[in-house]
Order: structure tokens, then C-alpha cells, then sequence
């Protein structure tokens, strides 16, 4: 296969899989925010929007998986000259901040919503709010993140 082709191949991959892993992210928090208005006006969760943000963590897996295939087989066509750059330096740091903001603060204040929204007590209410809060920082954070590490890609930055 001629390795031009190759490489475009899996840059398409590579940018389907961000465009998947940042609009997700995007409607994730979308519904979220909806989530959260409903809850602060009606007093009561919307168990279908809980269950969309939970099935769009699917395809936010199936962006991550394109993305890091993707990374690897470009990384492999073009034998690493990106690594040695030091705005790709940048990106991997940004990119591995995203997986771990994601599992450790997401997926923990995901948690902790559904867990106080099971229970209704002062204390769970506390916890719920507080989640909210938190969720709503978390995703500001992982958009922003996301645009740095376009505008990384794009002017890379050395």
C-alpha cells in the first residue's frame, strides 16, 4: 500500500475519532446542563436524560479507541518525528489530562449524582448539588482542553 495513502487513511481515522471524542463531549454536557436545569425547576431527576449521557460514554469509547489507533499508526508511518516537537509533547499531556480528568472527576461526580439522586435526604441533596457544581466545572474544563489541543495541532507550537 502506498504509504501517502496509508498515512491520509489514518489521519482521517485520527480527526474522526477527535471530532467523535469532542462532540460527544459537547452534547454530553448539553444534556447535562439540560439535566441540571430540569432538576433545579421541576425537584426531580430526568432518568432519560441520566441514561443518554450514560450511552454517549459508548461513543465517547469509540472515539478514544479511533484516536489512540489512529495516534499509534501515524506514529508508526512517519517513525516518530512528532515526538521530538515540542507542541505534540504538549498535546499527549493535554490528551492524558483528558482520560484522567474524565475517570477520576467525571466518572466520580457522575457517581456521586446518581448515587444522591437514588437517596432524598438533606444529605443527599447536599451531595447532588455539590456534584452539579463540580460536573459543570469538569466539563468547561474538558472543552477548554479541547480547543487548546486543536489550536496546538493547528499552529504547532514549538
Amino acid at each position: 500500500m502506498n504509504m501517502l495513502i496509508l498515512m491520509q487513511g489514518l489521519l482521517i481515522m485520527h480527526l474522526t475519532g477527535l471530532t467523535l471524542l469532542a462532540g460527544t463531549t459537547v452534547a454530553d454536557y448539553v444534556t447535562f446542563r439540560t439535566f441540571s436545569n430540569q432538576f433545579k425547576t421541576l425537584g426531580e431527576p430526568s432518568d432519560s436524560l441520566l441514561k443518554l449521557m450514560s450511552r454517549l460514554a459508548i461513543v465517547l469509547a469509540i472515539g478514544g479507541g479511533l484516536l489512540l489507533v489512529s495516534g499509534v499508526g501515524l506514529m508508526a508511518v512517519t517513525h516518530g518525528v512528532f515526538m521530538h516537537q515540542l507542541w505534540f509533547k504538549i498535546k499527549l499531556a493535554l490528551i492524558l489530562a483528558l482520560v484522567l480528568n474524565g475517570f477520576l472527576v467525571g466518572n466520580g461526580q457522575i457517581a456521586k449524582l446518581k448515587k444522591g439522586l437514588k437517596q432524598s435526604t438533606d444529605r443527599t441533596d447536599r451531595l447532588v448539588s455539590g456534584a452539579i457544581v463540580r460536573l459543570n466545572i469538569f466539563y468547561l474544563l474538558q472543552l477548554a482542553i479541547f480547543l487548546f489541543i486543536i489550536t496546538l495541532a493547528v499552529f504547532k507550537i514549538n
